[in-house]
C-alpha cells in the first residue's frame, strides 16, 4: 500500500556536519532559501554573526532548509513518496514538504522556539537529553522505571529495538546515562541540549509555538503522512494540525511507527537529510532498505 516512505529529520544534528554534507551542485539553491528564510525572521544569513538565542534559531533553521533542498532534489530525480514521516521537528518539515503548510508557517515555527528558550533561561531550568543503545525499550523503560520519576525522566523516543532517546532534567538525564552503562549499555551518553523535547515538562515553555501550531491554516498533505504518536495514516488537515500541535512535549515511538509502516507494506524509506542521521538510529525489517542522499546522489 505504501511502497516507498520519505523520513523527515528534527533538529539536534550539527549544522556545520550538515552543511559539510551538503553537494556544491545544490548549495546555490539552499543558500537562496536560507536567506530568504532570515530575512523573514530577522536573521543575520552568515550565522556566526547572530548573537543570543538568534543564534540558536540560525542553526535550527539549517534542517529545515536542507530538508526542503533534498525532498525536491529526490522529486526532481523521479523519486515520490507513498507516504513520510518526521522525527520530532521532522513533523514540521513533512508538513511544509507536503504543501500541508507554507515553508514559510515552518520557519515561523523554528523562530517561535525563541520564547521557548527565553522561558527556560528565566525558570533556571536544567533540563538535557540523552541517548541509550542497547536496550530494548521494554527493558530500558523497567529500568528507569525503578529509579526516576516521570516527572523528572522519560523515553523521549524508542527509536529502534535497542537505541531510545531519554528527556527530562539534567541531573536525572546524567544519572540514568551511568546507570545504563553500569547495566551493560553498548553505548549511553548525555546530549547537553539544554532542552527536553518530547516531555510534558516542555510544554509550560512552548506556549507560543502551541499558539501559532493551533491558530495555522492547514491543508490536507499532498502526501499522506504517518504519526509517531498514535501510527495513524494522516490524510486531512486536521489530523496534520494534531500532530504539528503534539510535538515538542509529546512522547514518540518512531519504533512502532516504522514497524507500522513495514505491515502497510512499506520497503524502500528514504533519509532525507544530508547527513543521513535517520538511517544510523532506525532500524527496519530485513526486506526494507533506508537509503541515505548519498546513496541517491552518487
Amino acid at each position: 500500500m505504501f511502497q516507498k516512505v520519505f523520513l523527515f529529520n528534527g533538529i539536534g544534528s550539527s549544522y556545520e556536519k550538515l552543511l559539510a554534507k551538503l553537494p556544491p551542485e545544490l548549495n546555490d539553491k539552499y543558500s537562496y532559501y536560507y536567506e530568504i528564510a532570515c530575512a523573514r525572521l530577522g536573521l543575520n544569513k552568515d550565522i556566526e554573526k547572530n548573537l543570543g538565542y538568534d543564534s540558536k534559531i540560525a542553526q535550527w533553521l539549517v534542517p529545515f532548509i536542507c530538508d526542503r533542498v533534498i525532498y525536491e532534489h529526490f522529486i526532481g530525480k523521479g523519486i515520490t513518496p507513498d507516504i513520510g514521516m518526521g522525527y520530532s521537528s521532522g513533523i514540521v518539515s513533512a508538513s511544509a514538504c507536503f504543501n500541508a503548510i507554507p515553508h514559510e508557517a515552518a520557519w515561523d515555527i523554528v523562530k517561535s522556539h525563541r520564547s521557548m528558550l527565553i522561558a527556560l533561561d528565566e525558570a533556571h531550568e536544567e533540563l538535557d537529553t540523552g541517548i541509550i543503545v542497547g536496550f530494548s525499550y521494554d527493558d530500558l523503560s523497567e529500568l528507569l522505571n525503578k529509579e526516576f520519576s516521570p516527572d523528572d525522566l522519560v523515553i523521549g523516543s524508542g527509536n529502534s529495538a535497542f537505541h531510545a532517546m531519554i528527556s527530562g532534567k539534567a541531573g536525572a538525564v546524567e544519572k540514568a546515562v551511568e546507570l545504563c552503562i553500569k547495566e551493560g549499555a553498548l553505548k549511553a551518553f548525555r546530549l547537553n541540549t539544554g532542552t527536553a523535547f518530547h516531555h510534558s515538562i516542555m510544554k509550560k515553555y512552548s506556549l507560543e509555538y502551541i499558539a501559532y501550531c493551533d491558530d495555522l491554516k492547514y491543508n490536507a498533505p499532498e502526501y499522506p503522512m504517518m504519526s509517531v504518536f498514535d501510527f495513524s495514516v494522516l490524510t486531512t488537515a486536521e489530523q496534520v494540525a494534531r500532530e504539528n500541535q503534539l510535538n515538542v512535549y509529546t512522547q514518540m515511538r518512531w519504533d512502532l511507527a516504522l514497524k507500522e509502516l513495514e505491515q502497510l507494506g512499506a520497503t524502500e524509506f528514504f533519509d532525507i537529510s544530508t547527513n543521513g542521521s535517520l538511517s544510523k538510529l532506525s532500524r527496519v525489517g530485513r526486506k526494507c532498505k533506508i537509503y541515505t542522499f548519498d546513496d541517491i546522489f552518487s
